[in-house]
């Protein structure tokens, strides 16, 4: 049978009290003594007896005599079997040396205490079985020549096991025996406590003490077992070794198993009885029991016994633990019987682990405890009544009555036996009063009667009350009888018990039955005796009465009751067994956590808010301080500051009262600035030691850099620039879900676990340089659920990660039919996150052992380790899912399960109620495992526990310690931080952080004990309801988050070393508002404090440069991948920072490692890839047109400064925010400020039609206020400039800037707290301004060269230190703010917006242009086809001329230089907003999709069928030159102009031209079948991510792939043409420019052209006439007839818009044709787009030269050069893999076919170009070459680069040299591009 059969009050036992307690908490006692007992060496030596008949054949000697016996020789030194002959032992066998023992009590070597019983209980407490160890054992043995040693092995136990009884001894009470001298010295103080209360209680006691009879302990085997028998050295065990062991151990302290208090019964002060009266003759009280106070059980006697297993005949090792030593107990004077046998369990087997024993109090003992609860409230109840009546003879009668409360009553029993325990009783029977008069007859009767009955089942006390009246009424012959109340009130209340052993109550139910009667509804009888009337007013006021006095039992001092050894014992799992006795599941605690006294009140910080401070104009003056401010106060943490000497105010805003603003001087607005490099900023003060500095560059900080410019980084140059602008990402924003935890790879990039909505867990993980967002979505939930339970959802989550690793585990529980279960994965990379995808999931069933619970509700899951690395799974469920109050029992999981189960109870030692409470897991001091500190409720008492993970010293729960806040406080929140020091002491502990009301405590790791007030650290307002506390560690400063009451999350910081010091913590720093939940952490990589956050509808991370002075935060969305590429994307403010690196030869420096990094952790976009930036550099390749561009999303003016090197070179550093801020600045005047607008109705950045502005501020703005905003813009101008030029700073640690200030800014009359500007800046803008009652102050201190920002906070004022240009930035907004200036107005005056119409009219002209020529050129085919073969032939005629002639095309001056060193950086003008549509191309080509793809058409396919022929007989011509040009393509960048062009010549002048002749007129007939389709290619919707939605906003909604490539090619060199023009745009909006987009064909162009303009040309250059060429692309004879006059156009204007177009296009090919290239399948989807840029590119450089008139002069040059390139741009389309299909082709790869033609039509092309060098040597007077050589220049790179590209798409190729060919192909085409650029960008051409 088990506990709950218990009946103490049974007559075969009859004690008060029972304290069992199980072997294997005696055991884990022992052990845990054993361990931590500092035992000597002993040494026992044993000489022949000379006369051994003496029956004693050995003398004992010390080992010091046998010393002074063999000269100094120790036996216990000579190895075993050393030879007889050995010295030494022959100078111990002289001196009749036997043997000897050494020995030392403790642990043996490499043995775990769990495997070694020391005690076993067995059955009787005379018998008990004690089991002696040593840590060392060795005897040595010396007999007939032979020296024998045996010693202990590693990882053996040796032991001798005895039996010993019990013994229980008078105890000193000063407690000055050796045991509380050595080993039990931490319970001294405990015991101690506990004497002097019951001195001062004054009742008499005694102490007495439990030991083992070590005394009379015997062997209890013949022999040890580990010498050999009859020996020398078992006879050495036998009679010494236990007299030596108990010597040892009393020497330094035999465990005492109790102390106890005995109070003489003589001495316990008696009660009165609670009533004893008789009446009528029978005696009312069935029993009373005399009892003391009922708060204290006064101990009057005890006795002990062993109760071992009932009913279990052989048990096993673990059952035997399960045995009880039970302390039988008398109280108060009680009677004790003698010791019985108990026919139940006090403990079962399966409770072992999780409780030290039981505590049972007799249902006599509580049941008279709860009386007296009961007993004053029954009887109230218990009512007199006194009622009389008056007849009158005239007719009528007068009734009356009184009632008195509070009679003693009839009966209080407490019962014998049964769930009825109490039963209280009153009745009364008086009779009726009747009197008569004449024939009038009145009567009255009332009988109250009243009963109380109290029931214990479980864990429930049930009071049943029930009150009556029965009232009787006469008059005359009608009476009428009615109970006028009769009511039953039943009430429930859930017992608990708290840790300190008081009793707990929670009511759970309430129910009245109110049966109460009304007088009998008679209207007849009432009017004639009124007797309804007179009973209905009896019934009002007897009702009355007794809802006033019927009322439920609030058990307000059960608590009183407390268990006796509540300091021993913690306490839980109260109820009452089924003989009603009081049972409660104990623990012993930790003797270290015990109340040592009175906690003292933490000393209060200023805070938010502080009743005073500034006031404004108009406002009371600021008093003086008066000391109400500490002398030690910061905000954060924050860098130490002197206080400023000569402070300079910044005129404007009112000075707070008190500060003579006379004797400030004005800063005036004229930027001027004070010297930059005279002295440091502020007084910063050193280091502490061992504290790690800030990072700097040998000593100095560099400038904090431009927005744009250009530098040099050793072999490279770099132009940059940054541009505050719109832009944009393709994905979505995560909303907030459920729960949510954050933790951090190894690199210090977050994973967001995170509960959906729909019941899915799932991680969104950030990674840098993967994606494009960033930020991850996976499911780690569904396959497993799906597969294990189908249909299930998860239903909570935790996640953890080690804190000596690293390492991440999973758990989650997954409702099923109505059903929890567990899934776990523990040790997951925090390096190598792959496990993502697929998390290694172990079911773990329920499965504890002699447990069946059909359904299990988890409450809680924590992740714990040991110091070996062994993860430890916790987990919580509801006890019980039933039950009125849940409580939770807690397990451990084991997820390997090499064998038994699963899951492994390891309850609380404590009731905790589910749903309220926290868990944390820690380490104290000098343990070797986690813990866990768990603070919640039990009824309405606060629990607080840290109770380690297992027990150390074996079976048995482990020794929790009992934790509290001063005045029994509950805690609204804890949280634990790891330690970092090195020390072994305190290396892996935790400090414990935990807040009570609006106090923090801290728990330093070494002194965690019951008083929290020690580590009372922190008292601030904004603490106030704190339910959220995170807590972490790092770099010598601790931090704390947390979410308060009013949903206001904060931080406070402080240096490690000192949190436990109050004054050390900074004033908590509110950050946001109106959140629901948080998650924290220090990021591992720089120290940043991070937070995520979720509130409203929004999910945010923050981040603070924590690392820095200025401390500022930034906001970041979480955004994942859009779910479709035609979701519409996200925009928001940036600033766009480009960069790009050029070689030592002037070209694009492809693939060139840039090293970027930040002086805190920033979220960047580069190349359309999301990275983290940090202060270790990140290294990031240059795109293959040698660019970068960064893009850093924004929500206010602030920017991260970027630093940048490359090629080794000293970093330089780029400010973003620069350009934006001067422009800020300029507003420094109040006419500057009122003349300022901003546009309305901007779409996608810009503006599109006709302007529409507003002013940028209010008008409601006082002159005044305008007039201080622009002199604070003026100081910050100054303090921006001071801090933008090289200084040397002190370095600061991250120690330093957590360390509060102690000194105070002060200006005359005002005190200031020192703060953070960052930490100001976000307590505003989480405030809303509300909190920020007082304008800004700007403060130069001259003496020190500081700039100080100060406002007040609700009254108090604060500074900061701008000491940064980011917090100079950051104040600058601050100033706007306060003239009622929005954000997003400052940052739409700032940002750089689009004109649109500008852009929209260079699209319409090329794009027109470019649809003409194509229509032109498939036009003329059939015309061109018969008169191309004659002019190939010319061609070739040509080439072989050149043979042994020196007169070789060259590219005169310039070509020495090699190809593409005359480029001209065109970065300069391709700024950031130019290159914003071209940047989202490249970003997002692969996910272009096509709309609607070409319509089906057919086509013979013999007509293709003849070119493949050619193509295959040629081929091995190509073949040979191919090699011979990769060998050239690799020289290209070294090799001058002129040697690459006289190389090319020579390896294609052999007989190369008849071969491309022959593929050519095969091609030319393919083409003009096919040339019908060519324009659909062009005409085909698209959709693009971002860009789409760009032109959508400009209502471009039906784009063509024709369309994209000219709004992106438009948008550059519209802005780059803008930039070298004063901004004037390349086609302004008149008659002709309109003419010329809508112009039908090419044809007509010249007419529109020739027309007069309207007005003069919006142009840098003379229109110029032009009479010598004609516009046709093609035509069908070589002269041009008729030429009209181009006098309306600039020739100049089109060359550049040409090439500028080519160029774009260039750029977009350059990046993505060798992506497409070495990609496998032909029809990937850069295809298109390549194919489409490519032709575009060609068509544009054919405009430029068409109409920018740099063609070659020669009449048939000019005809052949127009023919091939458009019979090769004809090919590109016609032969493109879309109108291949479109015709059905057979046709495998269309690439690598349409190459080889693009290959042959290089060859004619080729010749053109040089023909065309040679025309420019002998150039028309005053005709400039530069163009057309750089040209043709561009087409030489051109060719190699179609070469390469043949080569990379041709599967014959080996693998082995793609990656060669990509490499060229990137050289290649970087060329065309430079060159291409500086044609239409550069003006000078």
């Amino acid at each position: 049978m088990g506990i709950s059969t218990s009946n103490l009050s049974d007559p075969k036992y009859g004690y008060d009290i029972v304290v069992a307690t199980t072997q294997a908490s005696l055991n884990s006692t022992l052990w845990e003594w054993l361990s931590q007992a500092k035992q000597p060496v002993s040494y026992l030596c044993f000489l022949k007896n000379p006369n051994p008949r003496s029956g004693h054949p050995m003398i004992p000697v010390t080992l010091a005599k046998l010393l002074t016996l063999t000269g100094g020789v120790n036996p216990f030194e000579i190895p075993d079997q050393t030879p007889p002959s050995d010295p030494r032992i022959a100078a111990l066998t002289n001196a009749n040396f036997a043997g000897g023992l050494k020995m030392q009590v403790g642990v043996p070597p490499g043995m775990m205490p769990k495997d070694l019983p020391i005690v076993v209980l067995g059955n009787s407490a005379s018998d008990i079985q004690f089991t002696m160890y040593c840590s060392q054992l060795s005897m040595v043995q010396n007999t007939q020549g032979t020296w024998v040693v045996w010693t202990q092995p590693q990882g053996v136990a040796w032991f001798v096991r005895t039996k010993v009884g019990l013994v229980s001894q008078d105890l000193d009470a000063a407690l000055n025996v050796p045991y509380f001298q050595n080993t039990g010295s931490k319970h001294k103080a405990a015991l101690l406590a506990k004497v002097e209360v019951l001195k001062k209680s004054g009742t008499a006691f005694s102490l007495q003490q439990l030991l083992f009879d070590l005394d009379h302990a015997s062997m209890s085997t013949p022999t040890p077992f580990f010498v050999p028998e009859s020996s020398i050295a078992s006879r050495m065990i036998i009679e010494s070794f236990i007299p030596a062991y108990v010597a040892s151990v009393e020497q330094h302290g035999s465990p005492i198993l109790s102390v106890k208090a005995l109070t003489p019964a003589t001495a316990v002060p008696q009660a009165p009885p609670l009533v004893e009266y008789t009446d009528a003759g029978f005696l009312h009280i069935s029993r009373v029991v005399p009892e003391s106070d009922p708060s204290v059980l006064a101990l009057t006697g005890v006795e002990w016994e062993v109760s071992p297993l009932v009913n279990v005949a052989n048990p096993t090792l673990a059952q035997q633990d399960a045995t009880t030593l039970n302390y039988l107990c008398a109280v108060n004077g009680h009677p004790l019987p003698a010791p019985a046998a108990f026919n139940w369990n006090w403990v079962e087997p399966q409770n072992v682990d999780t409780e030290s024993g039981i505590i049972a109090i007799n249902r006599n003992v509580i049941a008279n405890h709860i009386l007296q609860e009961v007993l004053p409230i029954a009887t109230a109840c218990c009512v007199k009544a006194d009622f009389s009546t008056t007849a009158h003879w005239q007719g009528g009668a007068s009734y009356y009555w009184d009632l008195y409360p509070g009679q003693k009553p009839s009966a209080v029993l407490v019962t014998d036996s049964g769930p009825n325990v109490i039963a209280i009783s009153y009745t009364t029977n008086y009779d009726s009063h009747v009197e008569s008069d004449g024939a009038t007859v009145a009567a009255l009767q009332i009988l109250p009667s009243y009963s109380c009955n109290v029931t214990f089942t479980a864990n429930i006390i049930t009071v049943t009350q029930h009150m009556e009246f029965r009232v009787y009424v006469r008059y005359d012959s009608s009476s009428e009888t009615v109970k006028v109340v009769n009511k039953t009130l039943t009430d429930e209340y859930t017992i608990s018990v708290d840790q300190d052993g008081s009793l707990q109550t929670t009511k759970t139910s309430s129910k009245a039955d109110d049966q109460s009667e009304s007088p009998y509804e008679s209207g007849i009888l009432n009017f004639f005796t009124n007797l309804n009337d007179l009973m209905a007013d009896i019934k009002k006021n007897i009702g009355a009465f007794a809802a006033t006095n019927l009322k439920s039992i609030p058990f307000d001092h059960l608590q009183n009751f407390i268990f006796p050894g509540a300091r021993v014992f913690t306490f839980k799992s109260a109820m009452f067994s089924t003989g009603q006795d009081l049972l409660c599941a104990i623990t012993y605690v930790d003797p270290n956590s015990v109340k040592q006294g009175t906690s003292k009140q933490p000393p209060v910080a200023p805070g938010f808010p502080i009743p005073s401070g500034t006031s404004s104009a108009g406002t009371k003056p600021v008093p003086p301080n008066n000391n109400n401010t500490p002398p030690s106060a910061t905000i954060g943490p924050s860098p130490p500051h002197g206080p400023p000497s000569q402070s300079t105010v910044a005129p404007g805003f009112p000075i707070p009262s008190g500060t003579n603003s006379a004797n400030s001087k004005p800063i005036p607005p004229d930027h001027s600035t004070t010297p930059s490099n005279s002295k440091t900023n502020g007084n910063p003060s050193p280091s502490p030691a061992g504290s790690k500095p800030v990072p700097s560059d040998n000593g100095k900080t560099p400038s904090n850099g431009q927005s744009s410019g250009a530098a040099s980084l050793g072999s490279y140059s770099l132009t940059y620039s940054s541009e505050l602008m719109q832009n944009y990402i393709q994905g979505e924003i995560v909303s907030p879900q459920g729960k949510f935890e954050a933790l951090q790879t190894s690199d210090g990039h977050a994973l967001l676990f995170a509960l959906s909505t729909s019941g899915v867990f799932n991680v969104v993980a950030e990674s840098s340089g993967t994606s494009r967002t960033g930020w991850a979505d996976t499911d780690l939930s569904t396959v497993i659920v799906q597969e294990k339970l189908p249909g299930a959802t998860v239903r909570t989550f935790d996640v953890g990660q080690s804190a000596l690793d690293g390492t991440i585990g999973l758990a989650m529980a997954v409702s099923s039919g109505g059903s929890d279960h567990l899934f776990v994965s523990l040790s997951n990379s925090n390096s190598n996150t792959s496990w993502i995808a697929q998390p290694g999931w172990v079911a773990c069933p329920f499965d504890a052992p002699n447990e069946y619970q059909s359904t299990i509700s988890i409450t809680g899951i924590l992740f714990s380790e040991t110091i070996n690395k062994q993860q430890y799974l916790i987990v919580d469920i509801d006890r019980s899912s039933v039950a009125a109050v849940k409580e939770i029992t807690r397990y451990y999981i084991d997820p390997s399960r090499s064998g038994g189960t699963y899951w492994v109870r390891h309850d609380l030692p404590v009731d905790i109620e589910s749903g309220n409470y926290q868990s944390c897991v820690g380490r104290k001091v000098k343990t070797s495992v986690d813990g866990v500190y768990t603070m919640g409720k039990s009824g309405t008492s606060a629990q607080f526990v840290y109770v380690p993970i297992i027990n150390a010293f074996g079976s048995g729960p482990p020794t929790p310690s009992r934790l509290s806040l001063p005045g029994g406080i509950a805690a609204s929140a804890i949280a634990a931080a790891r330690n970092e020091n090195t020390n072994p002491t305190l290396h892996g502990t935790t400090d414990l952080y935990a807040i009570g009301g609006s106090t923090l405590y801290c728990f330093d790791a070494q002194e965690q004990r019951i008083d929290g007030a020690l580590g009372s650290v922190l008292t601030n307002a904004i603490l106030a309801g704190t339910s959220q506390l995170i807590a972490m560690t790092h770099d010598g400063v601790t931090t704390l988050w947390g979410r308060n009451g009013s949903d206001v999350v904060y931080y406070t910081s402080c240096p490690t070393k000192k949190v436990s010091v109050s004054g050390s913590w900074g004033v908590p720093v509110p950050i946001l508002t109106g959140i629901e939940n948080i998650s924290a952490y220090v990021n591992r990589s720089d120290g940043g404090n991070t937070i995520f956050a979720a509130g409203g509808s929004k999910l945010q991370k923050m981040v603070q440069a924590t690392a820095t002075s200025s401390k500022l935060w930034q906001a970041q969305p979480i955004t994942l991948a859009a779910q479709a590429t035609t979701q519409p994307s996200l925009s928001f403010k940036s600033y766009t920072t480009t960069l790009q690196l050029r070689n030592a030869n002037n070209i694009p420096a492809q693939g060139v490692s840039v090293a970027l990094s930040a002086k805190s952790r920033t979220p960047v976009y580069i190349n359309g890839l999301y990275y983290t930036l940090g202060q270790a550099p990140l290294n990031v390749l240059t795109n293959n047109n040698g660019s970068l561009t960064i893009v850093e999303a924004i929500t206010n003016i602030n920017g991260t400064i970027l630093t940048v090197s490359a090629g080794g070179a000293a970093a330089i550093s780029i400010s973003p925010m620069e350009k934006a801020f001067n422009k800020l600045a300029t507003l420094n005047t109040k006419d500057s400020l009122k003349s300022a607008t901003i546009p309305q109705g901007t779409k996608a950045g810009g503006v599109m039609g006709p302007a529409q502005s507003k002013p940028f501020l209010s008008a409601s703005i006082s002159d005044d206020d305008l007039s201080a905003a622009a002199s604070s813009m003026g100081a910050l101008k100054q303090a921006y400039d001071s801090l933008n030029s090289p200084k040397v700073p002190a370095a600061v640690s991250r120690v330093a800037l957590a360390a509060p200030t102690k000194s105070l800014f002060s200006v005359p009359g005002l005190n200031s707290i020192e703060a953070g500007a960052g930490d100001l800046y976000q307590w505003g803008a989480s405030e809303a301004n509300s909190a920020f009652d007082s304008a800004v102050q700007i403060i130069h201190d001259a003496a020190t060269d500081t700039w100080t920002f100060l406002t007040t906070i609700a009254g108090q004022a604060y500074h900061g230190i701008l000491d940064s240009v980011e917090a100079v930035v950051g104040a600058a907004e601050w100033v706007f703010n306060k003239i009622k200036t929005i954000i997003e107005d400052i940052l739409l005056w700032l940002e750089f917006l689009f004109i649109w119409d500008d852009i929209r009219r260079t699209k319409e002209v090329m794009c027109n242009l470019m649809t003409l020529y194509i229509q032109d050129v498939m036009s003329g085919l059939k015309e061109i086809q018969p008169l191309f073969d004659g002019k190939i032939a010319s061609l070739e005629s040509e080439v072989n001329s050149w043979a042994g002639v020196n007169g070789w095309p060259t590219f005169g001056s310039s070509g020495a230089a090699p190809l593409g060193s005359s480029s001209t950086n065109a970065a300069q003008t391709l700024t950031s907003p130019a290159q914003m549509l071209l940047g989202h191309f490249t970003d997002n080509a692969d996910s272009m999709s096509i709309q609607s793809d070409l319509p089906g058409m057919s086509v013979a396919q013999d007509i293709v069928q003849d070119l493949l022929t050619a193509l295959k007989q040629e081929g091995a011509v190509l073949g040979a030159v191919g090699q011979q040009l990769q060998a050239l393509a690799a020289e290209i960048t070294t090799m001058s102009a002129n040697d690459v062009v006289k190389r090319m010549i020579g390896i294609l002048a052999d007989g190369i031209l008849s071969s491309a002749q022959v593929v050519i007129d095969c091609l030319l007939k393919v083409l003009c079948e096919l040339s019908s389709a060519a324009m659909d290619l062009f005409t085909q919707k698209v959709h693009i991510p971002v860009i789409s939605d760009i032109l959508n906003a400009l209502g471009v909604t039906d784009l063509s792939i024709l369309d994209l490539f000219c709004w992106i090619a438009a948008g550059i060199t519209t802005l780059g043409y803008m930039a070298t023009h004063e901004g004037s745009a390349p086609f302004p909006d008149d008659t002709l420019v309109n003419k010329i987009s809508s112009v039908p064909n090419w044809t007509s162009l010249s007419t529109v052209m020739s027309q007069p303009p309207a007005q003069a040309a919006a142009s840098s250059t003379k229109a110029m006439t032009v009479q010598k060429l004609a516009v046709r692309a093609v035509s069908k004879d070589a002269q041009p007839q008729g030429t009209p006059d181009f006098v309306s156009f600039d020739a100049k204007l089109a060359f550049m818009i040409g090439h500028g177009f080519a160029g774009c296009y260039q750029l977009i090919k350059t990046v993505i044709q060798p992506v497409e290239a070495i990609d496998e399948d032909g029809d990937n989807s850069l295809s298109r787009p390549s194919t489409v840029v490519g032709v575009m590119g060609a068509i544009s450089a054919f405009i430029g030269n068409n109409l920018g008139f740099q063609e070659p002069e020669a009449a048939s040059l000019l005809w052949t050069s127009r023919v091939t390139t458009g019979v090769t741009i004809a090919a590109q389309i016609c032969l493109s893999g879309p109108v291949v299909r479109k015709f059905g082709l057979n046709i495998q790869d269309p690439r690598q076919f349409s190459s080889y033609v693009n290959l042959y039509l290089a060859i004619p092309a080729f010749i053109c170009s040089c023909l065309h060098l040679k025309e420019l040597d002998n150039p028309a007077p005053g005709y400039d070459t530069q163009p057309a050589r750089l040209e043709e220049g561009s087409s030489m790179a051109n060719y190699l680069a179609r070469w390469m590209y043949t080569l990379t798409v041709d599967p014959t190729v080996s693998a082995s040299e793609k990656p060669i060919t990509v490499a060229l192909l990137c050289v290649s085409n970087i060329t065309v591009t430079a060159l291409q650029l500086t044609e239409g960008f550069d003006s000078n051409i």
